[in-house]
């Protein structure tokens, strides 16, 4: 059970919650903690009510642990909400661990409690008479018996089964306290010692007219151990006690001796503890136990009591990859939830808002949990991973599975500030980043294709996530292509493309091209050198000088930058930059970027 250890009381989990972090412990080990103890990050919490349980972690729990600590757990589960005056909810938690474990005695003594802090006094009398069925020789059954007659108005019914308590527990402190208030109503004399209080208690109920020869076997059954009597503990139903004749006078009698025996076992016997509420306590048995030691069931381990089903994404329905707690308590893989989170904010189970959340912009992983299914399913976590390996390397293929965004015109060697705000494009940004190539291809839309033939490569070179999901890039043109076959995956396009390059130029044709090459970045510069007020300084008025001109202008397979950047500023048809980018003639595109700048350079008006 150390997989399911809290790091902070070291015992197996209770309630168990996973923070921001990642890391999981009992929900009341946070209230006594301000940082988490594994990797000491400040815990964000402002109430208990922001704790929510790990909704899996908690299933995963209930069907490793045995019956008698599911039974503990369920009954302070209980006290926790009785100490709240949650009543409503204590019984469906009562109902629910009764179904499971019908003889849980401690339960009943719990849902009688419950139905009598409800005013439902005849479900809380018959919760009583069952504890009595299940351990004739409990004090706390007649004690609960008591109660419920009592608030029915009942106190000569309510007076008998306090004192068979008594009988058994002379020490009930409670017990003793609601007979006193009965005398003390009906006028009697109110004795100080539980012996007394007990032969007071016989004669008031001889006079009204009760049979008292079944009160005084209980005090019998005392002298075998009374105080070893435990609610954990089921008595034989039908087992008798063996009766005991009162002298007249004070001679030594087993009674005599039993009250000396009591007396001296008064001093070493600590008081009973207030708990709950003035109509609740434990015994003595049950405060005196040492904390019980969550278990196993017996002979059991845990890869035979789960199985694949219990660590499965309820979104992808496969095995947990990357498994991610949000702070509603539910888990699910890491992709799927940020997948989730693409389109809106809130828990796919429980549409609880995770606006915070998201705003943090990181989803450690649950660490019990990866742990867990590490230890418990390593051939199945090895496969998951490889599975998911494998879907990474066909998206990484930059030839056959190439990611389109389709919005504008990208050229190579120039930047292209982007604002992502599209859940399948924020999927798209994130699968580039996970694959390493951090790239993907950009292409103008066109209509009846979806996007055009034409497109450049872009390479992220940073992302900043906003709060609410969306982000901002910066990236840098790269390679040009030509769109060979269309797709989509998960909402996107995809495209099987094959790279351009210019083609190669030798002899004269090169030297050719070097003087157009020349002679059109001087026209370039000339247009840098206008009067303020003419159109080509107004043009590039933005722009100090212009890009510096290539060496050896068939250094790049696209040619020389500064052609691509005066194509992107100028104020041109996106179909026309298209047609210009789709050309593998450096000569050709020279042509056209001359003739552009002879326009603006004629015009000077």
């Amino acid at each position: 059970m150390e997989l399911f250890s809290c790091p902070s009381c070291q015992q197996t989990l209770w309630k168990p919650v996973t923070l921001l972090c990642g890391h999981t412990f009992c929900k009341k080990c946070l209230h006594a903690n301000g940082k988490c103890q594994v990797c000491k990050e400040r815990l964000k919490v402002r109430g208990a009510q922001e704790l929510r349980c790990n909704t899996l972690l908690s299933g995963l729990l209930d069907k490793c642990l045995d019956m008698d600590t599911k039974v503990k757990r369920i009954t302070r589960d209980l006290e926790d909400l009785i100490s709240i005056q949650q009543y409503e909810e204590a019984v469906t938690v009562a109902c629910k661990g009764i179904v499971m474990a019908p003889d849980a005695v401690p339960l009943r003594v719990l849902r009688s409690q419950v139905y009598l802090s409800l005013k439902q006094f005849p479900e809380s009398l018959r919760e009583a008479e069952a504890i009595c069925d299940l351990q004739p020789q409990n004090p706390e059954g007649y004690y609960r018996k008591g109660m419920a007659l009592l608030h029915m108005n009942k106190e000569d019914e309510a007076l008998k089964e306090f004192q068979q308590c008594l009988a058994l527990k002379p020490h009930f402190v409670t017990a003793c306290h609601e007979i006193e208030q009965i005398l003390k109503r009906s006028g009697c004399l109110v004795p100080s010692s539980p012996e007394d209080l007990m032969e007071e208690v016989s004669r008031v109920l001889k006079r009204t007219m009760v049979d008292t020869s079944t009160l005084i076997a209980p005090f019998e059954a005392a002298t075998i151990g009374s105080e070893d009597c435990s609610t954990n503990n089921k008595i034989d139903r039908d087992e008798k006690i063996p009766p005991l004749v009162q002298p007249s006078d004070g001679t030594s009698t087993p009674l005599n001796q039993e009250r000396k025996k009591r007396k001296e076992m008064e001093e070493s016997d600590p008081p009973d503890k207030d708990r709950l509420s003035k109509h609740f306590r434990l015994t003595d048995s049950q405060e005196d136990e040492e904390p019980h030691k969550d278990c196993l069931q017996p002979d059991l381990l845990l890869k035979d009591v789960l199985s694949l089903s219990d660590v499965e994404c309820s979104l992808c329905i496969r095995m947990f990859l990357e498994p991610v707690t949000t702070p509603c308590g539910h888990t699910f893989c890491r992709e799927c939830l940020e997948r989730c989170m693409d389109h809106q904010p809130y828990c796919p189970l429980c549409k609880q808002c995770l606006r915070e959340y998201l705003r943090v912009g990181s989803y450690p992983v649950t660490a019990i949990l990866q742990d867990l299914m590490i230890a418990i399913f390593p051939s199945e976590m090895a496969e998951r991973k490889q599975v998911h390996l494998t879907e990474i390397a066909e998206m990484s293929n930059l030839v056959s599975n190439v990611p389109v965004f389709v919005c504008t015109v990208a050229f190579p060697g120039v930047p292209c500030p982007l604002h992502v705000f599209e859940p399948r494009y924020r999927l798209m940004m994130r699968r580039c980043l996970e694959t390493g190539t951090k790239s993907f291809g950009m292409c103008l839309y066109e209509s009846g294709k979806s996007f055009a033939d034409y497109g450049c490569m872009l390479e992220i070179q940073h992302l900043d996530y906003l709060p609410d999901g969306r982000s901002l890039v910066e990236t840098m043109g790269r390679r040009r292509f030509r769109v060979l076959k269309r797709g989509q995956l998960d909402g996107y396009h995809i495209a099987e493309v094959e790279y351009l390059m210019d083609k190669k130029l030798e002899g004269d044709e090169l030297e050719e091209v070097q003087r157009l090459h020349d002679m059109v970045y001087q026209q370039l510069e000339e247009c840098f050198s206008q009067h303020r007020g003419s159109l080509p300084r107004r043009v590039f008025m933005h722009h100090t000088s212009p890009p510096p001109k290539d060496d050896n202008i068939q250094g790049s397979p696209d040619g020389p930058n500064w052609c691509w950047w005066l194509l992107s500023v100028l104020p041109l048809d996106p179909t026309y930059q298209m047609m210009i980018l789709s050309m593998t003639s450096l000569k050709e595109r020279l042509f056209h970027l001359k003739h552009i700048l002879s326009v603006f350079l004629q015009n000077r008006s």
